[in-house]
């Protein structure tokens, strides 16, 4: 019997890690401006990501954390079916796949988690649903924000993305209420936050899409410095920076 050599990594995991790059570099990048993505903060990103997409490279770490979030989502579904008089779709009951939500022709989409029903401390409302999984870190900082800001305020200023999501959602599904479940990796803690419809900002939201998708030239970027920490591990670095490209006439 061969000896186990003296290794500091395990072979059979980084060749799995190596398997999952591959296969990420694979996938085709998106062709429509998504509305999980709409309030990110450098409108330029998001007008190249739709006018010029790069397909992004995630390193193993990043896809791992990745598919936890996608687990994560299903475990809290199964969990919160648990309860007596609750409905929860994750699917829409009409096609039986993910409910898709689109504008502008289908160049603006988004795709919600489900809606649910029968919430403890609003039993009739129906509401969008979505799940997140975060580090502890950004957990604990939501828990502490939930009880300095109280529930309504909490999403827009802990996560502008995830709140321009929210309402995007609320917006083009006609409902009124966003409840928004939070979770460590492995959902062993959780917590929960209900939004409210904003009209103004779902109105600035479009408005904003708009602007991304019709604008012929590349938007303003969020900063001149190509070092600046958001700028420096952007895709887009390069062609942001140092590129002049505009859509054809």
């Amino acid at each position: 019997m061969v000896a186990i050599p003296k290794i500091t990594y395990d072979a059979t995991l980084a060749a799995v890690d190596t398997e999952m790059q591959n296969r990420d570099r694979r996938s085709e990048p998106r062709k429509y401006l998504g509305m999980s993505a709409i309030g990110g903060e450098c409108s330029r990103k998001l007008w190249y990501g739709y006018h010029h997409p790069i397909q992004e490279e995630f390193d193993a770490a990043t896809i791992r954390r990745f598919m936890d979030g996608h687990k994560s989502e299903d475990i809290i579904a199964d969990r919160l079916r648990l309860l007596p008089g609750l409905t929860l779709h994750t699917h829409d009951p009409k096609t039986q796949k993910q409910f898709e939500l689109s504008d502008f022709d289908d160049k603006f989409q988004g795709h919600m988690d489900g809606v649910i029903l029968g919430l403890v401390q609003a039993p009739k409302t129906w509401h969008v649903w979505e799940a997140k999984a975060v580090n502890d870190k950004k957990f604990e900082k939501f828990r502490l924000m939930k009880r300095e800001l109280g529930e309504k305020n909490v999403l827009k200023v802990w996560d502008t993305t995830y709140y321009a999501q929210a309402q995007c959602y609320m917006g083009y599904a006609d409902l009124q209420r966003h409840y928004l479940t939070v979770c460590t990796p492995g959902v062993r803690d959780w917590e929960a936050v209900r939004t409210e419809f904003n009209q103004a900002d779902f109105d600035a939201i479009r408005d904003k899409a708009d602007r991304i998708l019709n604008a012929r030239a590349p938007l303003a970027r969020i900063s001149n410095d190509p070092n600046w920490f958001i700028c420096k591990w952007c895709q887009y670095n390069d062609k942001c920076h140092h590129g002049t490209e505009t859509l054809p006439t």
